[in-house]
């Protein structure tokens, strides 16, 4: 041990000073530490009430506060905070209720009768007349016959000339979408509308066909979907000219897993990849198969684009918002949702909840003005006056948040992604055609992710190429309320004679006229063997 009477002041103040330092270090390492159990809390208590909790953002059961962590959220500064009297607001409003009765069958459903009548015992009455008919009481059920399949038989008329027997003609047939193939336009349009738009596997398909007494494999099944995916190609190419004339667009993407693919693993995660945009009456939805997220697909999707881009911050949709042509427009249901994760880990009301509640008015008011089918130009009247200042406020909170939050806290992780995006998320302010969020790309995307928990994965990467271009056009006819199985049955079937540009822009969704489609569903005649 040293000998503190024989050292100098100087060696004291050296000890002083390297000890004072590893006080120091020690207290960092300890502050680190604890900022680190911390997240992890956060963490887990996400993992915990995304598990068991509910999923809405619109607020947190009380209930669930018993589980919760305390206040994950360390400050550097502590700030006395004095509490506000509680505001109370009565709001009244008339809801029309709503018909909760059966309602009645659609009556051009076809149907068959069941008439039911006294013997003539019963129609005797007591006094010894007999009973007279007065009226029917009459009554509906709904019956099905599971997969109603029927065959389809052409018959061609052959001609031959006797006189000179050099001569024989046949009528011809009309061209098929899969020449040679016992697949009609309805059998395709019907397979493709069970497993992507009603979520059921091919092998699904499979064994229904199979029960009805029907051959058919999977995969016969899958050559038919990718064959119709194919003959309907075209018509994308025309939906994605059209969101590359248009100034305002959307993008999402997702995850998904292809078995084989070259030089990659059946465990890679490939990418589905959603692009939106066109004037809201020709608005088209595009699916796109790309095995990576790399940050050049969205670029050369829209290097002819000019206007808006209603996207996630995702990096490779800031970088196009960096270029001069375009302007990344932010969803602020994503800025919120960092906030809204903070508050499921704390008790507390704090900065995390004052955020969400201006962002709350934000959303109120753009419910408001969809709810009075405000134009435009209004829309953006309306901003300017009462979302900016909501805005101004919201900035004004986060600037002075920075110098009390930690960085890398949760509740510093949500302040800095605001901030750093803020021009982005300010951005739907200035053209009233905008959105607040980028919520019509998350509804888009929603019914292939529910898709993909049925089928799980696409075999190859054809299937995959096919599943997106059968997916653009369902959530295109969903959009402008086409009948999705009618539109496949008619656009398989005149495909193949559309030969100019005209002819196939009038097959898209968004162009078809829709009395053509009427009568797909209808039951045609049927002759039944004997």
């Amino acid at each position: 041990m040293t000998d503190v009477s024989a050292l100098s002041l100087e060696q004291l103040q050296q000890e002083y000073a390297r000890l004072m330092a590893l006080v120091v270090q020690q207290e960092q390492t300890l502050q680190q530490k604890s900022q680190t159990i911390q997240t992890l809390q956060h963490q887990l208590h996400l993992f915990r009430t995304a598990r068991f909790g509910r999923k809405s953002e619109k607020g947190v059961v009380p209930e669930q506060m018993a589980i919760q962590f305390d206040e994950a959220v360390p400050v550097i500064i502590a700030e006395e905070q004095h509490p506000t009297e509680p505001q109370t607001e009565t709001i009244t409003y008339t809801r029309a209720k709503k018909n909760t009765g059966r309602k009645p069958l659609p009556q051009s459903l076809p149907y068959i009768e069941h008439t039911y009548d006294l013997s003539d015992e019963e129609k005797q009455c007591a006094c010894g007349c007999t009973l007279t008919h007065i009226r029917d009481e009459v009554s509906e059920q709904l019956d099905v016959v599971p997969q109603m399949t029927f065959r389809v038989v052409h018959i061609r008329k052959q001609y031959a000339c006797k006189a000179c027997e050099n001569t024989m003609r046949c009528a011809k047939k009309p061209e098929q979408p899969i020449p040679h193939s016992i697949a009609t336009p309805g059998l395709i349009a019907a397979i493709i509308n069970s497993k992507f738009r009603c979520h059921m596997p091919l092998y699904r398909q499979e064994t229904m066909f199979n029960e009805a007494g029907i051959s058919l494999t999977r995969g016969t099944l899958s050559n038919w979907v990718i064959k119709a995916a194919d003959l309907l190609s075209p018509l994308v190419k025309l939906m994605e000219d059209d969101i590359q004339n248009y100034d305002i667009a959307y993008a999402d993407e997702t995850t998904l897993q292809v078995l084989k693919e070259k030089d990659r693993s059946a465990t890679q995660k490939s990418y589905m990849w959603l692009f939106i945009g066109g004037p809201p009456s020709k608005r088209a939805f595009v699916y796109q198969y790309h095995p990576t997220r790399a940050h050049q697909i969205p670029a050369d999707f829209f290097a002819d684009f000019q206007g808006y881009l209603h996207a996630d911050c995702y990096k490779a949709y800031v970088a196009l918002g960096l270029q001069q042509h375009i302007q990344h427009v932010a969803c602020w249901a994503h800025a919120r949702r960092y906030f809204v994760d903070v508050t499921k880990t704390t008790k507390k009301s704090g900065l995390a909840q004052q955020a969400i509640t201006l962002i709350g008015k934000l959303y109120q008011l753009e419910k408001s003005l969809k709810e009075t089918n405000a134009q435009a130009h209004s829309i953006f009247a309306v901003r300017i006056q009462k979302a900016k200042p909501i805005v101004d406020e919201l900035k004004e909170l986060l600037d002075q948040a920075t110098l009390k939050v930690l960085p890398k806290s949760p509740l510093g992780q949500a302040v800095f992604y605001a901030l750093t995006h803020w021009d982005a998320l300010k951005s739907y302010l200035y053209d009233g055609r905008l959105e607040i969020d980028n919520n019509l790309s998350e509804r888009a995307i929603k019914p292939f992710v529910i898709g993909r928990k049925n089928w799980l994965f696409h075999g190859n990467d054809i299937g995959a190429r096919s599943g997106a271009i059968l997916y653009s056009f369902i959530e295109t006819c969903k959009y402008h309320k086409v009948d999705v199985f009618s539109w496949f049955k008619y656009a398989l079937t005149h495909i193949q004679q559309a030969h100019t540009l005209v002819q196939m822009e009038e097959l898209l969704p968004y162009n078809i006229n829709t009395q053509l489609l009427a009568d797909l569903r209808s039951i045609p005649h049927l002759q039944f063997p004997e």
